[in-house]
């Protein structure tokens, strides 16, 4: 793995690093996220762990993009070898994948059975209700249904 760019083996992927390469899912993904420079309080808890991670105290806000696109990049691979599937997605819909992958990790999006069984055979307004119904929906409801929205658009 790890090929990037016009000769990635796979078109719907090579499709979806493109978008991250001409700034669409990156840019999403930024405006969903945020920038601080300096580490701030988990949105969730108000306290430890810092969101800011690497153990630095401080970055620039290109630094912080270089990041969040070889993370997405990185994530765009590893999704493609443990969902083999995702390849018949569309690219906006593979791009959710990437940006749930992003928020809350692989971990947490293998824990969305109904949702991926969903998406695996084109159901996407279950998969799309599948996301709803869901803690991350009740803790991030509008990135959620901003991008259930993209998954509800292909059916």
């Amino acid at each position: 793995m790890g090929a990037r760019g016009p000769d990635h083996d796979c078109a719907v992927c090579a499709e979806v690093v493109g978008v991250i390469a001409n700034n669409e899912l990156l840019s999403r993904v930024l405006e969903h996220e945020g920038f601080e420079a300096r580490p701030y309080p988990d949105p969730l808890s108000g306290a430890e762990p810092y969101t800011f991670g690497h153990g630095l105290t401080w970055i620039t806000e290109r630094e912080s993009i270089n990041i969040v696109q070889n993370r997405l990049l990185n994530l765009a691979d590893s999704l493609r070898d443990i969902y083999p599937w995702a390849d018949d997605l569309d690219a906006e819909v593979c791009g959710v994948l990437i940006e749930m992958a992003f928020q809350m990790g692989l971990a947490g999006l293998g824990k969305f059975k109904l949702f991926l069984s969903a998406l695996r055979i084109g159901d996407y307004e279950e998969a799309a209700r599948q996301m709803l119904d869901s803690k991350w929906a009740v803790q991030t409801p509008s990135r959620a249904e901003y991008l259930a929205d993209i998954v509800r658009s292909y059916h």
